[in-house]
């Protein structure tokens, strides 16, 4: 059982980024050192009155699992040379996850910071990449998250917290199909279909709540 948890939410989500609740309640960002840190008893609370786009998380299995990353508004676009810097690193133009750019590594470009190959001279001829110092890029870096590495069973309930009971009532009326399960209000029989909010009539001809359907 954990005692650190962070609340993401998923709407929020940039490029593979989850963005998460931030401190004393300014909004949400991906930058972990940013994001508030509940107890299990307030995390609980958080899912419990929560929305179904908001989730209580274990920050230790966050923190294990970080990637720093940079995003490209923060740093230039163009090439910057410095007097007797000689540490540079480079990223690729025009290839972004979310607002995040990859940098030239030993293997292929990546967008974890900390796998950037550093050079000792920048090669400004190569126009589809974009050369920095290192130290430039280094104060604009940032730990985040992938959402793709969520593990609702071991990082959420495994950690000690309990689906609150208005999302196992939710979960249940969604089929494989994505579809919602209605219960007709007239005969009683079970209906599924695209729209979650409203009732759009029964399928059996004999009831008086049946209604044609289009499309």
């Amino acid at each position: 059982m954990r005692d650190r948890f962070y609340l993401a939410c998923l709407r929020e989500t940039v490029g593979s980024n989850m963005s998460f609740h931030c401190k004393n309640g300014n909004g949400y960002s991906s930058n972990l050192d940013r994001a508030e840190v509940y107890s299990l008893a307030q995390a609980q609370h958080a899912w419990d009155s929560g929305r179904e786009i908001e989730l209580p998380i274990a920050a230790d299995d966050i923190d294990d699992a970080a990637k720093w990353h940079v995003d490209h508004q923060y740093i230039p676009c163009e090439n910057t040379v410095k007097p007797g810097c000689s540490s540079y690193v480079a990223f690729v133009k025009g290839r972004w996850n979310g607002n995040d750019v990859f940098w030239l590594s030993d293997l292929i470009p990546t967008d974890d910071f900390s796998k950037a190959r550093v050079f000792s001279q920048p090669d400004v001829s190569e126009n589809g990449l974009v050369w920095l110092p290192l130290a430039l890029a280094d104060v604009h870096k940032r730990r985040t998250f992938d959402i793709g590495l969520l593990n609702r069973r071991s990082m959420v309930q495994g950690a000690g917290l309990r689906m609150p009971d208005w999302l196992k009532r939710q979960q249940r009326r969604k089929g494989s199909s994505g579809k919602t399960r209605w219960n007709c209000p007239g005969c009683g029989k079970i209906s599924w279909q695209e729209n979650p909010y409203d009732f759009e009539g029964c399928r059996d001809l004999s009831c008086d709540e049946w209604r044609p359907r289009y499309g």
